[in-house]
């Protein structure tokens, strides 16, 4: 078990202030207790994948396992498609000479280290939520401290270097320029390795660690609270974040050695993120529901194409040259092409490098934004609510970025994952020590012109059919089903339906006598709320008592005519219900109106919009009036 602790404090001296749901047009909403301040620090451990022993199982150097065949420059065999299509017995399993440094062909193998652990995390959270004058702010922090990070080392590389290429840094090459096809750059890592046996043996490491840190804040209405929260719903929230980890060069994008450890942003480093939601409703429009999300850039790392270094894995990280000192001709124009029609991302990311090795992460790709819309039409009555209508509006940016500029899209709500490939190599100068590169026009080039990684505009048009048993009648049928009591199973009495039904009411009058004391009720008001509550309560009995005593009657069915008394008995209980703030508003001072935020929203509910509001909240009616103690 991981060890955790937390704590919770809460200064809010407003008793109506707790948790609840509620529920309307634009959704359900769940309400926590606000002015809270809480916090916790504890281990988080995450679970060992299967898929993890499935690589080890799979690659064990054994005959029958995982074998690789790489063959390079000379050694690559003559294809002959169409052969190998009619007759797969044909493809090549061997290089053209069969051996030599050109070839590899040897078994891969997969290790788990004695000491690999699942990762786990420290974590520890900051939270403060308040209320100020009908709106909820939350501020939150999340600190992490990652330990056993997994990772991979190759436990057959030699690390011994056997070539240094002095135009980019002098970046170690561990295999020397027989091992290098002069016409292609391509590279055998053979002479890399401790033994010729194997290929690859990876080792599964977890001695890996990292840290983290983000802020959000978050600004939204209360609508247990705010006056016209029925219909309307919006909030606004911001993250602020930066996390570190470490890596080797086996993870990808090696320069040196790659057994060595250093620390760079995380693949989903986003420093900034904002996020829009917001709903609406109206009887003639409808329910509308917005999210909206931008979010900046995520870090990349300029690689090579391939493998260079000769440690048997693709994607070396780049030296960028400085086309203003480059000796190659053909590198140094391609480069300043780039420079001056690459997407800004390109010429930010080169301009911060030129003449030296790209940092793991140190480049970041473009914003990234999305807008999406859902419409739920109003449904005529006669439906009777069981067939809702949606409209999807999925990506509207991109639909707005088609209407706006045609075919000189900018790129709005479309992924923006920039390609890390920046130099392609195209043969090996052996006589100059270096190899030759080609620069991709694509690097880092996020434009829709550019790239066929779009996210179109679609509209989505679904209707979704309610087939379950409406409320009202799940609610009768447990009312008129059998109870067992003292004597067995019976149905209810007259006087027990009434009861039933009486439970699910709300009396405003109770609510605010039981408050008295936080709310400074003077006697006065006590029994001016008693009278008005005597006065509620015998106007909502009137309702209930007669359609106990009909539900009473006959074998206790659950049929349309049954069905029809409880829901006018409810239609008109509702508008009884509504009678109350107006009345119970006249009896406590707006001061006390402000210490029961509740009482006040309620007051605030137009009176068009509670014909289809019901709020409940315990203190319901009794069946008879409790007889006070003399």
């Amino acid at each position: 078990m991981s060890p955790r602790v937390g704590f919770t404090f809460t200064y809010n001296r407003d008793r109506d202030n707790g948790s609840g749901t509620m529920q309307n047009q634009t959704g359900r909403y769940y309400r926590s207790m606000s002015g809270t301040l809480r916090g916790g620090i504890g281990e988080f451990r995450d679970l060992l994948h299967p898929g993890i022993l499935a690589d080890a199982s799979a690659s064990t150097g054994l005959p029958g396992g995982t074998s690789f065949l790489n063959c390079v420059g000379a050694a690559v065999p003559t294809p002959d498609w169409s052969l190998f299509a009619t007759d797969p017995g044909s493809i090549p399993t061997q290089c053209v000479d069969g051996s030599g440094v050109l070839s590899d062909r040897a078994p891969v193998v997969t290790l788990i280290d004695p000491s690999y652990d699942v990762p786990r995390s420290w974590r520890a959270s900051l939270d403060w939520n308040t209320s100020m004058r009908g709106w909820l702010l939350r501020v939150g922090t999340l600190g992490t401290y990652d330990l056993s990070q997994p990772g991979v080392v190759d436990a057959n590389f030699s690390g011994v270097s056997k070539l240094t290429l002095a135009g980019e840094a002098n970046r170690p090459v561990f295999v020397s320029e027989a091992s290098i096809d002069p016409a292609s750059g391509a590279v055998s890592a053979v002479e890399s390795r401790r033994s010729d046996q194997y290929g690859r043996v990876g080792s599964r490491v977890s001695d890996l660690r990292g840290y983290g840190g983000q802020l959000n804040v978050a600004l939204s209405p209360d609508v247990f609270t705010f006056r016209g929260g029925a219909s309307f719903y919006g909030s606004v929230s911001y993250t602020l974040q930066a996390t570190k980890r470490q890596y080797r060069g086996f993870d990808g994008a090696a320069f040196g050695d790659p057994r060595l450890l250093e620390w760079a942003a995380g693949p989903n480093d986003a420093h900034h993120i904002f996020v829009v939601s917001s709903a609406f409703s109206t009887g003639k429009i409808g329910t509308v529901t917005l999210f909206a999300r931008a979010q900046s850039g995520l870090p990349f790392t300029p690689l090579v194409q391939g493998d260079v270094n000769g440690d048997g894995l693709s994607g070396d990280r780049a030296f960028i040259p400085n086309p203003a000192m480059e000796t190659d001709a053909n590198l140094a124009g391609e480069l300043r092409t780039l420079l001056a029609t690459g997407s800004p991302t390109a010429r930010g990311c080169l301009l911060a490098n030129l003449g030296r090795v790209a940092p793991r992460n140190g480049c970041r790709g473009p914003w990234t934004e999305s807008l999406n819309i859902q419409w739920s039409p109003p449904t005529p009555k006669r439906w009777g609510y069981r067939v809702t209508p949606n409209v999807y509006l999925q990506n509207v940016l991109a639909g707005v970025d088609q209407l706006l500029h045609g075919n000189a899209l900018r790129g709005w709500g479309s992924p923006a994952a920039a390609d890390p490939v920046l130099l392609i190599p195209s043969g090996f100068d052996a006589a100059n020590g270096r190899f030759n590169y080609d620069v991709n026009p694509r690097f880092a080039d996020t434009r829709p012109a550019r790239t066929l990684l779009r996210n179109p505009f679609r509209i989505v048009i679904d209707f979704s059919f309610n087939l379950s048993t409406d409320f009202d009648l799940q609610q009768l049928r447990r009312a008129v089903e059998p109870v067992k009591g003292s004597v067995g199973w019976q149905r209810r009495s007259a006087d027990s339906l009434a009861a039933f039904y009486l439970s699910n009411s709300s009396s405003i009058h109770k609510m605010l006598i039981e408050q008295s004391d936080s709310l400074f009720l003077s006697k006065a008001q006590v029994a001016s709320l008693e009278s008005a509550d005597s006065v509620f309560s015998a106007r909502v009995r009137e309702l209930y008592v007669p359609l106990g005593q009909f539900l009473a009657v006959g074998q206790g069915g659950a049929g349309k005519a049954e069905l029809d008394s409880v829901q006018a008995t409810q239609k008109k209980y509702w508008k009884v219900f509504w009678e109350q703030p107006e009345i119970a508003g006249a009896i406590v001072t707006p001061s006390q109106r402000e210490l029961m935020p509740m009482f006040k929203s309620m007051l605030g509910v137009p009176m068009k919009e509670r014909e289809h509001s019901q709020w409940q909240f315990g203190h319901p009616v009794t069946f008879a009036d409790k007889t006070k103690p003399n």
